[in-house]
């Protein structure tokens, strides 16, 4: 890590956000999951007070939710967002057929196999409650923070 003010660190998790000092409207490039690398670019926007009766981390808003965990890195995430509606148009006409012949084993398989696509779907929504709910869990340390449903199942 270059130097910024007088911080020079080998490990990130020594350095607080609010150490580097940044300006309003100040940039910077966060890289997430550098396996698939996730690049996203923050801006200062402002500063807040710390309200005490508050848990931090914490969301104050956001456009469009974040791609589901794992899944390839941006290219693979556009091709696959791509495909969603005719992968589900698929799957939904399995289930019509498996309705029709009264399959029900394969009904349930296949009910379990739309949930997941349910998500591609609703990609341009963004709830900032389940963000919150997923920041208190990773503050407080359950393991269910990284459940991208955000403790739903």
């Amino acid at each position: 890590m270059p130097r910024r003010s007088g911080l020079g660190c080998h490990d990130a998790r020594q350095i607080k956000l609010g150490q580097l000092h940044f300006r309003i409207n100040e940039r910077f490039l966060y890289e997430y999951d550098f396996g698939d690398l996730w690049q996203h670019q923050v801006r200062i926007e402002k500063r807040l007070e710390i309200e005490t009766s508050r848990s931090y981390p914490v969301c104050v808003g956001g456009q469009w939710a974040g791609p589901p965990e794992d899944c390839g890195g941006p290219q693979a995430f556009l091709e696959r967002r791509a495909a969603a509606p005719w992968r589900l148009r698929e799957l939904i006409d399995g289930l019509l057929e498996d309705i029709k012949t009264e399959d029900t084993e394969a009904l349930d398989y296949r009910l379990e196999e739309l949930q997941p696509w349910q998500d591609w779907l609703m990609l341009h929504r963004f709830d900032r409650r389940r963000v919150n709910r997923q920041l208190r869990q990773y503050a407080e340390g359950a393991p269910e923070w990284m459940n991208s449903r955000g403790g739903r199942h």
